[in-house]
């Protein structure tokens, strides 16, 4: 895959300008898209019955709650007794399990946080995932107190690509979308971002650049403080 292009002069001004920064947590705030493709294969063999190659994972699933990729599965199937909502709280022990000795926030994204933190700037966690595994993840991470709020998939009746999630952010936050910046590492995230009249980055991972710079105008790595300056 290549390398996403260093950050332009335009987009650092950018982040400088805005006031808040809305982050995706999963594959964006979090490096765990792969220890993702893994849970879900896992839970998918061995309660469904279905072999979930990591190729489709990428291709069909990413950016999508757990609970739409079960309910997929789960009918693909034909399995009733076993509901979207059981197999996400399987799965979401198991994350919590994976993550709880070794933090998948990297100290760079961590950096990122507390320095824009320090800078004034407000920050939100946007995401489809569960406030069961985000919120410990964040507490873990000695995050979340830097934070001004998460909202989860818990907390809007349509996840992303529906942009109920962002404008429900910005709404909490009391900030017109042109004062802030998203960060997404998903077509379904950057959809959700796009269509709530945020400004947003595509951060490299579960998707290749090529595919990233036709959702967004600008592209990254990784979260990192020289984002920052």
């Amino acid at each position: 895959m290549p390398a996403a292009p260093r950050p332009s002069a335009d987009l650092r001004s950018r982040i400088r300008q805005a006031d808040a920064l809305l982050l995706d947590y999963n594959g964006t705030l979090s490096d765990d898209e792969d220890l993702l493709a893994e849970l879900i294969c896992h839970v998918s063999s061995e309660h469904l019955g279905i072999h979930l190659s990591r190729d489709r994972y990428y291709a069909d699933f990413v950016g999508f709650t757990e609970e739409y990729m079960f309910g997929i599965l789960r009918e693909e199937a034909g399995v009733s007794h076993l509901s979207g909502h059981e197999l996400l709280q399987i799965f979401n022990g198991l994350y919590l399990e994976r993550t709880r000795e070794e933090s998948s926030i990297s100290p760079a994204a961590k950096s990122f946080v507390k320095e824009a933190r320090r800078m004034g700037k407000r920050l939100m966690v946007v995401t489809a995932a569960s406030r069961d595994v985000v919120i410990p993840a964040l507490e873990q991470a000695s995050l979340l107190a830097d934070l001004d709020g998460v909202v989860a998939l818990e907390d809007v009746t349509s996840p992303k690509p529906d942009p109920a999630g962002y404008l429900h952010a910005l709404d909490r936050l009391g900030l017109h979308a042109c004062r802030a910046v998203a960060f997404e590492d998903s077509r379904t995230g950057i959809m959700a971002a796009r269509a709530a009249g945020v400004e947003t980055v595509g951060v490299a991972g579960s998707l290749p650049v090529d595919a990233l710079h036709t959702l967004a105008h600008h592209t990254i790595t990784s979260l990192a403080p020289h984002l920052l300056h």
